[in-house]
């Protein structure tokens, strides 16, 4: 069944539906879902890794570590895998 015909499927569950218990239940259902996806994917990181991040931005917008430039670092991408088409 393809997603359209879930959704179709979902959507006439719930309207023909008179159980409001049902229908409470389905609405928390969906927004527990919701609010799992609206997690920032920062958040799925590991402490360390994250940790790392936020000092390597630091340091960049501070100036500390300048970092290599974009162009710089797509020629040597390409150069290396140049079956990527970057």
């Amino acid at each position: 069944m393809s997603t359209a015909e879930n959704k179709l499927s979902l959507v006439q569950m719930i309207v023909e539906s008179e159980d409001k218990a049902f229908i409470s239940k389905v609405l928390e259902y969906a927004r527990s879902l919701k609010k799992e996806k609206t997690t920032h994917w920062e958040e799925e990181l590991p402490e360390y890794v994250a940790e790392e991040l936020r000092l390597s931005i630091e340091e960049a917008d501070n100036g500390t570590d300048p970092g290599i430039p974009h162009e710089e670092m797509l020629k040597k991408f390409r150069k290396k895998y140049p079956h990527l088409n970057l």
